[in-house]
């Protein structure tokens, strides 16, 4: 569902796969259905609603704008089919919560696209911190500093906007987001929190800061924008009582335990997975590990390593970011 640019390139990664067959693709606007079914031999729809109860589809690919993929998620888990959707899970949790409580009662497979954590060098870092050889942590904080331009916002009604997308921290953000609390666990409480719109003309923020507390009782900082002109690095820092890891983007730039420095024992230190100002210029290999994760889960039965519950956890402290700044605005409406 969604034959935009993120959906063209879901599209050319299932076509490499012999497990998969492209039956049909879903799009509002007819000429770009057309053309990306003609070119995948399936068939072309505009009504959803029709698309996932006549085309015999067995998984949905969700890569339409951010404020509608629990309203299509809810629709496909209905008729049974398993749900892999990009990022976020949507923009409002409300409806993050029906949708993993409907697939849990329809016994259908959810699945969210946070690629970055495919990295093998992230997986290393995290599985450290998780078995306590990090120690307590202390803080983990993030920094997302990034340019988009007045037309890439523009050249798309949706971009922006609080029903469809919310902004930086929404959009741009998400995936720093995600790796903050899959590394240091869930946020208790956003203890400062202060968005704004200062270069371009859109509902959302293009600028923010906040301060949360981890559960953990851990604290962090956030800061994330799109009105950082030339890009500065997407960064991750996080460090407890016995160590310490630093990542540019999906890349580990630092990992030290016990007064050791450890990045000689990680054999692959990932990636600059791009964006910034150039939103296309990003490495999809964590995209294509990812789907192969989600289909070889459907088929041996076992979990899959981004499920609805662990994509839930960036979208609770989104919520907790904009209702502490915005406490009059809530993503998901008009």
């Amino acid at each position: 569902m969604g034959c935009g640019g993120m959906g063209a390139e879901h599209l050319k990664i299932l076509a490499r796969r012999p497990d998969v067959r492209i039956v049909g693709v879903c799009d509002g606007q007819l000429e770009r259905a057309g053309r990306m079914a003609a070119d995948y031999n399936a068939k072309p729809w505009t009504d959803y609603s029709a698309f996932v109860r006549e085309a015999d589809l067995d998984v949905i690919h969700i890569c339409s704008p951010s404020g509608y993929h629990g309203d299509h998620g809810l629709l496909a888990a209905e008729q049974g089919i398993h749900i892999l959707s990009e990022k976020p899970l949507d923009v409002d949790l409300g409806k993050v919560d029906k949708l993993i409580a409907l697939c849990d009662s329809k016994r259908v497979r959810l699945g969210c696209i946070f690629q970055k954590r495919m990295s093998p060098s992230m997986q290393v870092v995290h599985d450290a911190i998780a078995a306590g050889s990090m120690g307590r942590i202390i803080s983990c904080s993030i920094a997302v500093k990034w340019w988009r331009s007045q037309d890439y916002y523009s050249k798309d009604a949706w971009k922006g906007t609080w029903m469809l997308d919310g902004g930086a921290f929404a959009n741009q953000g998400i995936h720093s987001l995600d790796l903050m609390v899959w590394m240091a666990g869930p946020v208790e409480e956003v203890e400062y929190a202060n968005l704004d719109t200062i270069v371009h003309d859109i509902e959302a923020e293009d600028f923010g800061i906040a301060v949360v507390r981890f559960a953990s009782g851990a604290r962090g900082t956030i800061e994330i924008t799109t009105c950082c002109k030339p890009d500065l690095a997407t960064r991750l820092e996080i460090y407890g009582t016995n160590g310490s890891a630093g990542f540019d983007d999906a890349r580990v730039t630092h990992f030290g335990l016990n007064g050791q420095n450890m990045m000689s024992t990680l054999s692959d230190l990932g990636t600059l997975s791009g964006g910034g100002s150039d939103p296309w210029a990003i490495d999809l290999t964590g995209h294509e590990s990812q789907i192969a994760d989600f289909y070889e889960s459907l088929a041996s039965g076992r979990p899959h390593l981004v499920d609805g519950r662990e994509a839930r956890l960036s979208i609770d402290l989104l919520t907790k970011i904009y209702a502490k700044a915005r406490p009059e605005v809530r993503l998901g409406s008009g």
